[in-house]
């Protein structure tokens, strides 16, 4: 694994094929270098409190792999403290479940549609192509879903 070439990022992430303008990472795995599953988890404490230092130094030094890159911006981002354990983490997730699902409802009770997939809330294109300008239109949609999607 030391010795082992390193592998471009691109490979962990599927492109669709209508993204032909996207460039490509010049991240390159390091083997030995970027913080991967297994150190991640080995910088926890079995309570779960996280080392940042060892974490950060980890990250500069050769990056996030890609399985583990969500879970860590979720400390790097300051949703989480690293001095929290793994219950008190679990906790602030059912309540900001419960807050959001909370939000989505006070939105349906405001406005019914919400969610729906009856109402566009983006940008139009015109038949020849160009957007229209206002970016809050609302279209309804007669099948319930955009022929854009469809």
């Amino acid at each position: 694994m030391w010795g082992a070439t390193a592998q471009p990022a691109d490979s962990y992430y599927e492109v669709r094929p209508e993204c032909t303008d996207v460039p490509k990472t010049r991240f390159k795995i390091k083997p030995g270098k970027t913080l991967s599953a297994r150190k991640w988890q080995a910088t926890f404490t079995s309570e779960g409190y996280l080392d940042i230092g060892k974490t950060l130094s980890r990250i500069q030094r050769g990056g996030i792999h890609p399985s583990i890159r969500g879970e860590v911006w979720e400390f790097l981002l300051g949703c989480y403290d690293p001095k929290s354990t793994f219950d008190e983490r679990e906790q602030l997730r059912q309540h900001r479940r419960k807050q959001y699902y909370q939000w989505k409802n006070e939105c349906h009770e405001m406005f019914p549609v919400v969610g729906s997939g009856k109402f566009i809330t983006a940008p139009v294109i015109t038949e020849d192509g160009q957007p229209i300008q206002d970016p809050l239109v609302l279209q309804e949609t007669n099948s319930g879903k955009s022929e854009c999607f469809q």
